[in-house]
């Protein structure tokens, strides 16, 4: 993003001016605080999407600390691009020492190492990319720890981003990193060298709930809503799909769909909206024409004897909401 200048108290000081205006531009509008002596103007704040938003935060976080801050955890997992559904409501970062203080202001510390594991993207200092997704699938609830573990898998679309993060210490690479990307970034992770790293967690319980999701991620899911579809799926007790099953159409074009479930011939397509917005998906179309490009698909595939059942994040949020559908497509437990 084309991130918006940062104004601190020091900035008016060495232009002979009052830092005490800061407060007062605050207090008129026109200037947005994002801590405690960091602000941004109000118009540059409006104009970012609230991940960008969130990543300005992170910036002016560091502005004010007196050792740089190494991310980690949610904050680090955004900058790899992994599938985290949400924006975190803090910032994550590492501290080698346990305190009482572990989230205040705004900021959430998690005990670890400050030069060990650690990369450099741009300006900021964060965790390699598995550790980040190891801390994260420890942590959270299944569907959701599936879903980043899928994406630490995936290939990125973009292979000059993998160059982005560099070693710490190292010179960094001279472009403003991405808080908002449509892919993940950085080299692919093996489901080896996470259960590697999931071996070497204290806690067995950790270990065991850990090595259970890396088991069931799979690279060739699509997105967050594709992965959580599946966990939630295995959840419920459904048969295990075919993931990203390929069909040949009229035109001689290929097309896949999510999921497949060979015994009912059906198709299972998870249908969020960043399926139509996303920008590497559609060839540049407008999302209308999308959309009609996605039903002629659809028919295409259904004109070779497939049922097609689609759902969306409301289904999928809500137990009983998504395990309708699927019965009512005939998919037995």
């Amino acid at each position: 993003m084309n991130k918006p200048r940062l104004i601190l108290p020091s900035d008016l000081r060495l232009v002979g001016q009052d830092p005490r205006k800061l407060a007062q531009l605050h207090r008129k509008g026109e200037l947005v605080r994002l801590r405690r002596g960091v602000y941004a103007k109000s118009t540059d704040w409006n104009s970012l999407n609230p991940t960008e938003q969130y990543g300005l935060r992170v910036a002016a976080f560091q502005a004010l600390v007196p050792r740089q801050p190494v991310l980690c955890h949610a904050t680090a997992a955004l900058l790899w691009g992994l599938w985290v559904v949400g924006l975190p409501s803090k910032l994550h970062v590492v501290t080698e020492v346990a305190t009482s203080g572990r989230s205040n202001n705004g900021v959430i510390r998690h005990v670890g190492s400050l030069t060990e594991g650690i990369v450099q993207c741009g300006q900021f200092l964060l965790t390699d990319k598995q550790t980040t997704t190891i801390a994260l699938i420890k942590e959270l609830s299944f569907p959701y720890a599936v879903a980043v573990c899928d994406s630490a898998l995936r290939t990125p679309e973009q292979r000059q981003a993998v160059n982005q993060f560099t070693p710490a210490g190292t010179e960094p690479v001279l472009h403003e990193p991405s808080w908002t990307t449509d892919g993940t970034q950085g080299s692919e992770l093996s489901c080896h060298d996470l259960l590697a790293a999931a071996g070497q967690l204290t806690s067995r319980a950790s270990r065991e709930r850990t090595s259970a999701v890396i088991n069931f991620a799979s690279a060739l899911s699509g997105s967050a809503g594709e992965s959580i579809s599946r966990a939630k799926m295995h959840q419920l007790g459904f048969p295990p799909p075919v993931l990203q099953k390929h069909y040949l159409l009229r035109d001689g074009s290929d097309a896949f769909v999510d999921f497949w479930f060979k015994e009912q011939n059906l198709a299972g397509e998870f249908d969020g909206k960043g399926k139509y917005t996303r920008s590497d998906w559609g060839g540049g179309l407008s999302i209308q024409d999308r959309v009609m490009k996605e039903k002629a698909r659809e028919d295409q595939i259904r004109a070779q004897g497939v049922r097609f059942v689609r759902w969306t994040w409301q289904e999928l949020s809500d137990r009983n909401r998504f395990e309708q559908p699927l019965r009512q497509a005939g998919l037995s437990k």
